[in-house]
């Protein structure tokens, strides 16, 4: 838990600089649920006054209200979408740009003990999940909470009986969200790795190439790309079906206890105990409420994937730069163009040591091979 809210706190100053546009976007998508939040209740209008009362007039006011507030709504809901998709594009590309910059401070033996595939999965592919995220499905997770507080002050204001019934089947659906939610975390950092495995396989064979057809050895190097790309098969496979566990399971179990407020519900209607209208009202946002139920597990899903992107990213940005560079360098009075090289030594960090105790000297002018 304290990591994630370290993690949140770092993403929140790319986030800051745009909190003005984010505000506006916010304002933008609430607006455009409240007016969502109003078109379940014209059901119960309709039958009650309209169609029961045999009220024409009413009937026309309400079926243009509902194709004014469906209209104005979209347009809202467009709107905010687009703007958010803009920002979010920015805020990740001052991520991608800092892991950049930070990258070109990094001294040669970061890139010596860390394979080129690696790095690249990195900046691409973890901030292109963390931008997919971040552009799908975070305004959408505001979007549903409120949809889902306002979803459910209706509900209980149509009929707080029904509403408690329709509670029955929500512990086991957060159980089985929670169960598989960590289990997906788990599976998405494998992928990670097995996608970066064969991103760097690809770099260095073909680095290789010449070296590979020399040394007849195309077979061999096919085999390797196959077992590492079945190892990849094997991790999606395993974080897909996670996936729709995770995501899918609670929203299944969920839809049970519609069932169940349709026969409690539709035994008060023939008891007289509620009005038609108000039934169908309450099953037209009990039906509402499945959607952003089932959107939210689906949203944690995604973020818990972007939470690993993010971690990976962040990898690399925590690495501090072997050699950094004075604000204010001293003046060097004369160079003379001489070398010397004083008990040096040298490793990549995997294996021995590769210069150990290394001593020469080269006069200007003088020229050594080695």
């Amino acid at each position: 838990m304290k990591q994630e809210t370290t993690d949140l706190a770092r993403m929140l100053t790319y986030v800051t600089p745009y909190w003005r546009r984010l505000v506006l976007v916010v304002l933008l998508s609430l607006t455009g649920t409240v007016l969502a939040l109003f078109i379940p209740y014209l059901s119960k209008l309709l039958v009650d006054s309209a169609l029961l009362g045999g009220d024409r007039g009413a009937l026309v006011r309400i079926v243009g209200a509902f194709v004014g507030i469906t209209v104005l709504s979209f347009i809202m809901n467009v709107t905010s979408g687009m703007r958010y998709t803009r920002v979010s594009a920015d805020i990740l590309f001052d991520m991608r740009r800092n892991l950049y910059h930070h990258l070109q401070t990094l001294s040669p033996r970061f890139y010596a003990r860390t394979s080129l595939g690696e790095i690249v999965s990195r900046i691409n592919s973890d901030i292109s999940e963390i931008q997919r995220v971040a552009s799908e499905t975070a305004l959408a997770w505001i979007g549903n909470i409120f949809f889902l507080v306002g979803t459910v002050g209706m509900l209980l204001f149509l009929d707080a009986w029904l509403f408690t019934v329709s509670l029955i089947m929500l512990p086991p659906a957060l159980w089985a969200l929670v169960r598989y939610r960590r289990k997906l975390e788990t599976s998405v950092s494998t992928l990670r790795q097995r996608s970066a495995d064969i991103g760097t396989f690809l770099i260095e064979t073909i680095h290789g190439m010449k070296l590979v057809v020399a040394s007849n050895a195309q077979g061999r190097e096919l085999d390797r790309f196959g077992d590492r790309n079945d190892t990849f098969v094997d991790a999606l496979m395993s974080m897909r079906w996670l996936s729709y566990l995770s995501g899918g399971l609670p929203g299944l179990i969920l839809s049970g206890g519609t069932a169940i407020v349709f026969l409690f519900g539709g035994s008060r209607v023939i008891d007289g105990t509620i009005s038609l209208g108000t039934f169908v009202a309450f099953m037209a946002y009990q039906m509402r409420l499945l959607s952003p139920v089932q959107g939210l597990m689906t949203l944690w899903a995604n973020f818990a994937t972007a939470k690993v992107s993010l971690r990976r990213v962040y990898e690399i940005l925590d690495t501090e730069p072997d050699v950094t560079e004075r604000d204010q360098p001293p003046r060097l009075s004369s160079v003379r163009g001489d070398l010397s090289f004083e008990d040096v030594s040298f490793s990549f960090e995997r294996g021995g040591p590769v210069l150990k105790g290394l001593d020469f000297r080269v006069e200007r002018g003088e020229v050594l091979a080695i």
